[in-house]
């Protein structure tokens, strides 16, 4: 966003930060974003980090700042949906979710942002939306003419918004629920969340005469739906109306539709200097009286933003600014095979107050103008494929899996999909039905972002789609989030902490740490079996999260990326080898302790995810009959206990486990004594 002139960054940016400090930043915020096309690239380096609170210019690069930007993410979870007939950028390693998705018959056009969590001002929860017309990219936040609008969220804006979020949250159950999966960004968490947000009267805005309307296209299901023009343009009868759109179709139908006299058209200026606008004649007796209209300031601009400005015979006047172009894949309801897309439109009513766009325009005199391609419904749109294609790369099984089903009777063949250098032939099925994916070996450390299918056209040709991979029950420094935890900058970090600094002093400290550096793919460390330091880091965990949820502020010690998490820790210990009886026995009890960990969290009232239990339990039966067997052949545990039992073996690492305990209790209360005495002198 640098590079962008600064009148139009503060447009987009100002949006932003006027939303982003609606919400306190001590509690948990959702934020849905929704766009055509997608440029990740763009969204990490300039949008995310002004989502979090940061500078554009703080990135640079940086692992250190990344990491930061990624725990910021951990209270603000954010998920962008988009359409994927567009060719989506695949994502880095940044804490968000993408979910592709898409229509049989029409574009996911969309452009908003909502945002939900606690108010600042008033600290009760609330929720907040933009509607503009400008994708995530850069030439959407920078370089175009764009528009958008903002308000707080009512609840004719919930009747709108709750059917999209559903369509959406539905999408994301039948791409992620067949491989049992926790999906990267956790999108159908966020959604769902949302929902609930939306659902609650108590979180909606009260209604004010000054706030837009919300329309939105969902030609979703069987109709019969109502046109997204015939939304804008209630309460007519209207004598005049103003369109800037960049893309343009059906102009007669829908001017008709309009019912108006007079008709001023805003058409996109093209580097070569001619105008975007169909040669579509009207040839009713009455036609419409035209003209041409051009912005004053900056003419020279591509413009992308999409309005309408509809004025009666008093002057009255509405302004409806969004995603929504002047054509009909846009304005009107689905009918037979055109196209319809999802939009998003709000809609002004202005009274007879002054439309603040109309003065920015002025008359266009013989403009130079060029026929659209009839197939283009928004910027260089490929054709919409054929077919549904999802694949997840699923880090537990090591493989791959996925999806497809036919969306069109086009009788296409040949279809080869692949990823990650393999690829597999797909059987043409007959439409909607769908078609479960082989598992495919995956063996790499890094993640595998994109697929492709090809295929053999009706036309003969030979076409590829790109799609994004989903990665889903992956691990945080799988992903790139955070550095791979090694057991032994853990526990120095855990015996470091002072359970009575505040959180923001321990975040501080735990980012200048470092718990390592690299790319995921760095050697393994010596693994350490060093139980003193086990015990005494666990210890200083609890008393942390134990002090802080006194003070009514309790982090989440289940949250992947917290440093002083439990997570965090087990995923340390999992990551070590064990392979020598030696290495074996200490994975055993550092298991165990991890398991005890669980129990005394539960106590201070933070009851640990049935799923995490569940992995720590596995993890302990998976290494009960390499402990049997290195016990029974043990002469020192035979000579202590006798004849080996499973209840002896038990007793034997339970009694082990709680002499080291109690050694390093009595050295942290110790400590603890001598720093109280200590302040107290000073």
């Amino acid at each position: 966003m640098s590079t962008a002139p600064d009148k139009l960054a503060r447009v987009m940016r100002g949006t932003l930060e006027h939303i982003r400090d609606r919400f306190s930043t001590e509690h948990e915020r959702y934020a849905l974003f929704t766009t055509f096309n997608f440029a990740s690239q763009f969204f990490e380096a300039n949008v995310l980090p002004l989502l979090v609170g940061d500078s554009v210019d703080d990135l640079k690069g940086a692992s250190e700042t990344r990491y930061a930007i990624n725990d910021e993410l951990g209270k603000l979870k954010c998920v962008v949906a988009c359409d994927r007939s567009t060719g989506p950028e695949p994502k880095g390693d940044l804490r968000y979710g993408v979910l592709p998705v898409g229509l049989p018959s029409g574009r996911f056009h969309p452009k908003i942002m909502l945002m939900a969590g606690t108010l600042r001002q008033t600290r009760k929860p609330g929720l907040w939306l933009s509607v503009g017309s400008g994708n995530l990219s850069l030439s959407g936040w920078a370089l175009n003419r764009e528009i958008v609008g903002m308000t707080a969220v009512g609840e004719q804006h919930a009747r709108e918004l709750i059917p999209l979020i559903e369509w959406l949250k539905g999408e994301a159950q039948r791409y992620f629920e067949a491989a049992e999966a926790r999906e990267e960004g956790d999108i159908r968490t966020v959604l769902d969340k949302l929902l609930m947000a939306l659902s609650a009267k108590d979180q909606l805005a009260p209604a004010a005469a000054s706030a837009p309307t919300l329309h939105l296209s969902l030609p979703l299901g069987e109709g019969p739906h109502r046109s997204l023009l015939d939304s804008l343009s209630h309460a007519g009868p209207w004598q005049s109306a103003t369109i800037v759109s960049p893309y343009w179709s059906s102009v007669p139908a829908l001017v008709q539709k309009l019912g108006v006299k007079e008709c001023c058209f805003v058409p996109s200026l093209l580097p070569d200097g001619t105008y975007r606008f169909p040669h579509e004649p009207d040839t009713r007796p009455q036609a419409v009286k035209r003209r041409y209209g051009k912005f004053s300031a900056d003419g020279e601009r591509y413009t992308h933003a999409k309005a309408l400005m509809l004025e009666d015979a008093s002057n009255r006047q509405v302004l409806c600014i969004g995603s929504a172009n002047f054509t009909q894949a846009a304005m009107l309801a689905p009918e037979g095979d055109a196209l319809a897309n999802i939009e998003a439109m709000l809609r002004y009513d202005l009274g007879k107050s002054p439309n603040p766009w109309a003065a920015q325009i002025e008359p266009l005199v013989d403009p130079s103008l060029v026929a659209p391609d009839p197939d283009q419904e928004d910027e260089h749109a490929p054709p919409l494929p054929p077919f549904e294609a999802v694949v997840l790369c699923n880090w537990k099984a090591h493989a791959f899996s996925g999806q497809l089903t036919m969306t069109s009777k086009e009788p296409i063949r040949d279809i080869v999909l692949h990823v990650d250098g393999l690829s597999h032939r797909l059987a043409l099925t007959p439409i909607h039905q769908k078609q479960v994916l082989p598992a495919l070996p995956f063996r790499g450390s890094q993640p595998v972002r994109t697929f492709s299918v090809s295929y053999l056209s009706a036309r003969g040709t030979r076409e590829t789609f790109r799609g994004l991979v989903t990665q889903v029950n992956a691990e945080p420094d799988q992903l790139g989030y955070q550095p791979r935890p090694r057991l032994t900058k853990v526990l120095e970090l855990l015996r470091g902490l002072d359970p009575d600094a505040p959180g923001g002093k321990t975040r501080r400290r735990a980012a200048g740490t470092g718990e390592g550096e690299g790319d995921g793919e760095e050697e393994s460390a010596e693994p350490t079996y060093d139980f003193f330091a086990l015990f005494q880091g666990t210890w200083k965990l609890l008393e942390y999260h134990r002090k802080r949820s006194a003070a009514g502020d309790p982090p989440d010690p289940y949250d992947a990326l917290a440093p002083y998490g439990a997570r965090n820790l087990f995923r340390a210990i999992t990551l070590q080898p064990a392979i020598t009886p030696e290495e074996k026995i200490g994975r055993y009890i550092q298991l165990a302790e991890m398991r005890d960990v669980l129990r005394r969290l539960n106590t201070i009232e933070l009851p640990p995810p049935e799923e995490f239990e569940g992995e720590i339990e596995n993890s302990i039966e998976d290494m009960r009959d390499d402990i049997a067997s290195m016990l029974r052949k043990s002469p020192s545990f035979t000579a202590m206990f006798g004849r080996y039992t499973d209840d002896r073996a038990e007793r034997f690492l339970e009694w082990f486990h709680a002499q080291i305990r109690a050694e390093v209790v009595t050295e942290c209360d110790t400590n603890t004594i001598s720093r109280t005495q200590a302040r107290h002198a000073d």
